[in-house]
């Protein structure tokens, strides 16, 4: 498979599962709406997505949107990056694909599997995700997902020690949400549980996200998943602070 229907395909299956959240509209000559009214404070179902280098009336419109919705936020997101970010912040997400056997893993014998409760992935993210986003953004966050998504769990003698999910689009499998419990850490939780997904879904094209400057990534490079496509992301999340 060639690098360019790699990256077709993965766009493909996440525009798909954005199509679950958020649903999209014109805004104007270079940026796309993309909105979840289920949860309009989370950041990656309520954006712009940049077709092009937007101009200055483009965001200023796109600003003045936010504003009018009471959203403390603003992010645009592009596949290729802004000449002019308009003082927003940069990030790069990696599309990164497994292109090689997974049999080396190290693995934990004692990891067993099985599909988490809502109450037990929810104990989880909010011990993780609670005290940086808040508790009932956590949780109105997993149950958006839940239903939709296909969740993955962990076990360490009887108690969920690390979870996933996964959505399945034509043959190509986006896996994400990777977590494992801190007090969990370092006993192979997270590659048993990523090579048991990838025996499951051999044969197919699996996929993860990755940011650039994280150390994930390079765990993920030494499994074998590889760069196949990049998102740039720029966000503010004080409106006030910007001027146009």
């Amino acid at each position: 498979m060639t690098p360019q229907e790699m990256t077709r395909r993965t766009r493909a299956a996440e525009r798909a599962q954005a199509l679950l959240f958020s649903s999209e509209r014109p805004f104007s000559a270079h940026l796309t709406k993309w909105e979840d009214p289920l949860l309009p404070d989370k950041y990656d179902h309520n954006c712009f997505f940049c077709n092009g280098q937007p101009e200055k009336e483009e965001f200023a419109a796109a600003l003045a949107y936010q504003r009018d919705r009471g959203a403390p936020f603003l992010k645009l997101e592009s596949d290729a990056p802004l000449q002019n970010s308009f003082g927003l912040e940069e990030s790069v997400t990696l599309t990164m694909t497994l292109r090689s056997a997974c049999d080396g893993w190290r693995q934990n014998p004692r990891v067993t599997f099985g599909t988490p409760t809502l109450p037990e992935a929810e104990a989880l993210e909010v011990r993780h995700y609670g005290p940086v986003y808040g508790e009932d953004f956590t949780r109105c966050n997993l149950r958006r997902l839940f239903g939709a998504l296909t969740y993955h769990g962990a076990y360490l003698d009887g108690r969920l020690a690390g979870m996933c999910y996964t959505f399945e689009h034509e043959g190509c499998v986006c896996l994400d949400g990777l977590l494992t419990d801190e007090t969990c850490r370092g006993q192979g939780v997270a590659t048993t549980l990523l090579r048991r997904l990838a025996k499951q879904n051999e044969g197919k094209l699996l996929f993860l996200h990755a940011d650039a400057d994280d150390t994930p990534r390079r765990m993920y490079e030494k499994l074998g998943f590889c760069e196949t496509d990049k998102l740039y992301e720029y966000l503010c999340t004080e409106l006030g602070a910007l001027t146009v």
